[in-house]
């Protein structure tokens, strides 16, 4: 389903940031506007409590990937926290405790029978040196770290064996299949810039540290900040508009690029497609999946057609989340072929059409909302220069 930007003003964001035009692959101007700490926190709203704290943290972020504080590093990670948590570490979830029996019972819904007193068995349990039950604990949850410490406790307690009668035992067994009694979990990222535990586990430099640790990492102010940062300026693409990397942020690395070589592709073939920034189909955990997508086979389609081999199809698009997509065979047959049939040269980025599900969610959003939303930031903290 496509989703259509909410924002009729989208043109005048552009030509209001035309100014402000970021290099063409990362975040950067010159050294010479480098910031010091006194004018980061200077471009943070005056409400914010601790704002020399934040920008003590935004400061050493964006350092330790070896960046230039430039106004534009600086204001694109503002834009974010404020977007995704207003300023808070951890920030508080509306009626948590619903989304989570609405999401346990969401998991555990394929029992059939078996459901109410699986759920019922798995609650009763107590965390060790805690004299309430997993049940009493839920109506106490208010923030995201009290969500995930709770299925922690119970993976913890349940860790050497699952609780009830065999039948309740293999029967959570089963909805669990690869992954853990964590994994019922239903809210997936963390921290002031909302992060994935998935993300932060492919960074080099947190593979060594415990998935307790992390987590917990996540929860504070400067690793939430370092780990959202990351994920928000350490790649190269050539955006000429910040507002495609926003949307990045919010669905995945090189989706507003994927999806403009979708809307290439939909434009050469005649077949519709979803213009999410995909082009392989991915399970709840992001691995890639055994079937085929819809922009699989109509990528394979046109191959056929323009001398391209389902050998080199198939290899080409496992590069989809890799500055590396641009130098294959597919990405630049695809742009060839549209470059010739329409006389100029072709788009390089889209937002994404993709509409946002999440748990914390209180009504219908999309990608587009959200990249727009940040932008609209963004130039409020540059307003402040």
């Amino acid at each position: 389903m496509r989703i259509y930007a909410l924002f009729p003003g989208v043109a005048l964001l552009g030509s209001l940031v035309s100014c402000v035009s970021p290099e063409p692959h990362g975040l950067g101007e010159s050294p010479a506007t480098t910031l010091e700490t006194v004018e980061i926190a200077h471009r943070i709203p005056p409400h914010v409590p601790d704002r020399e704290g934040w920008a003590d943290d935004v400061a050493f972020a964006i350092r330790a990937l070896n960046k230039d504080l430039s106004a534009e590093r600086v204001c694109a990670v503002i834009a974010i926290i404020e977007q995704e948590s207003g300023y808070q570490t951890d920030p508080v979830v509306a009626n948590l405790p619903k989304i989570v029996h609405d999401g346990l019972r969401k998991k555990f819904a394929q029992l059939g029978p078996l459901t109410e007193p699986a759920l019922a068995t798995l609650l009763a349990g107590k965390a060790p040196g805690s004299s309430e039950t997993f049940h009493q604990r839920i109506n106490k949850l208010r923030t995201e770290r009290d969500l995930d410490r709770f299925f922690r406790d119970i993976s913890l307690t349940y860790k050497e064996s699952l609780p009830g009668t065999y039948a309740i035992a293999s029967a959570i067994s089963l909805i669990l299949g690869k992954g853990s009694l964590q994994n019922l979990n239903p809210v997936t990222t963390a921290g002031s810039m909302q992060v994935k535990i998935s993300y932060a586990r492919e960074l080099d430099e947190f593979k060594s540290m415990s998935n307790e640790h992390l987590r917990e990492y996540l929860y504070t102010r400067l690793g939430g900040i370092r780990l959202g940062t990351s994920r928000l300026i350490d790649y190269r693409a050539s955006y000429d508009d910040l507002i495609y990397r926003f949307a990045d942020f919010n669905v995945g690395r090189y989706a507003s690029r994927n999806a403009a070589f979708q809307a290439l592709l939909e434009d050469l073939t005649g077949q519709d497609l979803a213009l999410d920034g995909d082009l392989l189909a991915y399970d709840e955990d992001g691995e890639a999946k055994t079937v085929d997508s819809e922009t699989l086979k109509v990528l394979l389609a046109f191959g056929e057609k323009h001398d391209l081999s389902v050998w080199t199809i198939r290899r080409d698009v496992k590069e989809e989340k890799n500055e590396n997509f641009e130098t294959t065979a597919s990405w630049a047959k695809v742009r060839e072929a549209w470059e010739a049939k329409k006389g100029r040269k072709p788009i390089y980025a889209r937002i994404p059409e993709v509409e946002l599900v999440s748990p914390k969610l209180l009504r219908k959003l999309s990608t587009s909302w959200f990249a727009n939303r940040v932008k609209q930031r963004y130039l409020s903290c540059r307003s402040r220069d």
